[in-house]
């Protein structure tokens, strides 16, 4: 795949954002919902977390524990996929119980959206806790059935790297790997992936740093204003994560419309 233009001066457009989470500013993170409203908001990046459930199915979910997202006690892979769709999915502590009939997805429903929208890229990213409780194997088989249907459209990404490498090597058509640190850009084990994108927190990336050498795609999440995106881009990097798409995408036609004046 070709890389995207890394000009300074080029123009933010929705294939340089990414939704972290959907649109996690407005709407419970890494629900069905959030990734439905998203896509409304015109967004052609999609990046959701997947954990197994006790019967290894993928649910869309980031943390282990259910406590923050759900207001329940105890983790996601103690319970069954039909026991926690029937949990809410609600985050009480940021949003209130605006959204508490919101249910916890299971990656099957992401992907049933994703499939209807042509245009639309996901990103899953392969949580690390279950990778450890489940296995590589088994969190790989079983994630990769169910994104069948849009396996042309879905990244798998994971702060895993092995996982990553494996995916790869079993031909999945596009893989990143999440940088723990930044000075794994250039180890072999970032190197044997060879992945169509690289995904890292905006604030480790050295500010001397000569990325136009990258062949990955650069990611940089954690973005949450179009004025650190256009730093970023003067940088040289490609494309930007954000839990606001909805503002980022506003404020980015905003600024193509008084461009065209």
């Amino acid at each position: 795949m070709s890389r995207l233009s890394t000009a300074p001066h080029c123009q933010l457009s929705a294939n340089r954002l990414v939704a972290h989470r959907g649109l996690q500013k407005t709407y419970p993170e890494n629900t069905a919902l959030s990734v439905r409203k998203a896509i409304e908001a015109g967004a052609q990046f999609v990046e959701i977390d997947i954990q197994l459930s006790s019967d290894q199915q993928p649910m869309v979910y980031h943390d282990m524990n259910l406590a923050r997202v759900s207001g329940h006690k105890g983790r996601v892979s103690e319970l069954s996929c039909e026991q926690l769709i029937a949990l809410p999915a609600y985050e009480p502590g940021r949003l209130g119980d605006q959204f508490i009939e919101q249910t916890i997805s299971p990656l099957a429903a992401v992907v049933e959206i994703v499939a209807m929208h042509a245009g639309v890229t996901l990103f899953v990213e392969l949580k690390e806790e279950s990778i450890a409780e489940f296995g590589a194997e088994i969190m790989l088989a079983n994630v990769c059935e169910v994104l069948l249907p849009i396996r042309n459209r879905a990244v798998l990404i994971s702060f895993d790297y092995k996982i990553i490498a494996a995916a790869r090597a079993a031909g999945w058509p596009q893989v990143g790997a999440v940088l723990r640190k930044w000075r794994h850009i250039d180890s072999e084990e970032i190197a044997d992936i060879a992945g169509d994108y690289c995904f890292v927190d905006y604030k480790i990336i050295p500010e001397n740093e000569n990325l136009a050498r990258l062949t990955s795609t650069l990611v940089a999440y954690e973005v949450g204003t179009v004025e650190l995106a256009h730093q970023l881009a003067a940088r040289g990097v490609a494309m930007f994560e954000t839990f606001d798409i909805n503002t980022l995408l506003n404020q980015t036609n905003k600024e193509s419309r008084a461009t065209d004046l």
